[in-house]
């Protein structure tokens, strides 16, 4: 009867610990099941939150950071996750945070990036030093974007003349803001009216602005190749003119007389419109430069332009002075010196967009619109 006991004990333990054996065996399976798991979605998390960078940083490079506020938060599901950036702003600084979820996990990374954009290209006009507009007897100026001198801005409206500076019909980056990093001065008169749609910034309120640089040696040797290269001044009287790499290079003064049309871009030493300028919008290379310094350098218009697409850009000044003439730009207008637009019974048009032509560097000669600070998975 002992042996039968011991037996049956000697049984039962045994079979206990096979239960037990089996039991944390399985636990140890069902474990190692569900790190498995749990490495696979946190592998794929990580690879979708990069991949959300790497669609981040596409999606600003293409379209800019004036745009970010119409793309971010930027949302993407690849694989049956997803994932979600977001741009976080501070003291200048940009960092872009992307959070990729697979299944129940989620992991984050974070890259700071620098925007190589120069600033003056997020405003319709720009001048780095004065800006003086006038709207003479029964004249109008219609500025559609923010406007900005990194000195003072003047705008006059005579007699039953109209300035208005209303928020950009397309880009969405500007609020129809008047700004100068010293004094904004306003004048009105009898009948006249300057209408702001924005703010009045002054002094530390407007932040001064940054130019940007061109890649003029690219532009001449796409003009050279064409055979669309002015070793000196050259006069277009009732032309077309449309260079077949999408640029016209010259080395010395562009003189438009009578009707001419533009198909791309131009760059020259000094430009003077004395007669009708028609830019067309064509290739990739669409800016109208005056690129010389010292005692040239400026873009002075006569009569009347007609800007399609185009950055219009001049090294020294740029001066509208035509009496009835029409100005049209659409774009952004940007003076290394001083913008003047001192013009009577004539009807003035500038309406903002970003654009990045070919050629176009950053405010220190960068060729790539943005620069990686740092990278943190």
């Amino acid at each position: 009867m002992n042996k039968k006991g011991a037996i049956f004990i000697t049984v039962m333990i045994i079979s206990m610990l096979m239960i037990f054996i089996a039991v944390t065996a399985s636990n140890m399976l069902m474990q190692d099941a569900h790190m498995i798991k749990h490495l696979k979605y946190s592998t794929q998390a990580q690879y979708l939150a990069e991949s959300g960078i790497s669609e981040a940083l596409v999606t600003l490079a293409d379209n800019g950071f004036a745009a970010r506020g119409a793309y971010f938060p930027l949302t993407g599901s690849l694989g049956g996750g997803g994932f979600e950036v977001t741009i976080i702003e501070d003291d200048g600084r940009i960092l872009l945070s992307s959070v990729g979820t697979s299944g129940t996990v989620s992991r984050t990374v974070a890259m700071e990036v620098k925007d190589n954009t120069p600033t003056s290209l997020y405003y319709m006009l720009s001048a780095g030093a004065d800006m003086r507009v006038r709207a003479f007897f029964l004249g109008l100026a219609d500025f559609n974007g923010d406007i900005h001198a990194n000195n003072n801005v003047r705008l006059r409206a005579q007699a039953l003349a109209l300035i208005t500076v209303d928020p950009c019909d397309t880009s969405g980056c500007c609020d129809g803001d008047v700004s100068a990093r010293n004094r904004v001065f306003l004048s009105e008169g009898f009948f006249a009216d300057i209408r702001i749609a924005g703010s009045v910034l002054e002094g530390d309120a407007a932040p001064l602005v940054t130019f940007p640089q061109f890649d003029y040696a690219y532009y001449r040797a796409e003009a050279i190749a064409s055979g669309d290269y002015y070793s000196g001044n050259k006069t277009w009287n009732n032309e077309s003119i449309s260079p077949s790499n999408g640029i016209v290079y010259v080395e010395g003064t562009a003189y438009i007389d009578g009707t001419c049309d533009l198909y791309g871009g131009l760059v020259a030493d000094r430009i003077r419109v004395e007669g009708r300028l028609n830019q067309h919008k064509s290739g990739d290379k669409n800016v109208i430069i005056a690129k010389g310094e010292n005692t040239i350098g400026d873009i002075d218009i006569f009569y009347r332009i007609d800007v399609e697409e185009a950055i219009v850009f001049a090294q020294r000044d740029f001066s509208v002075q035509g009496i009835g003439g029409r100005v049209e730009v659409t774009g952004a207008l940007i003076a290394f010196r001083n913008i003047a637009i001192w013009n009577s019974l004539s009807r003035v048009t500038y309406n903002h967009l970003v654009l990045s032509p070919l050629g176009l560097l950053g405010p220190e000669g960068e060729d790539e619109p943005l620069t990686i600070i740092s990278w943190n998975r």
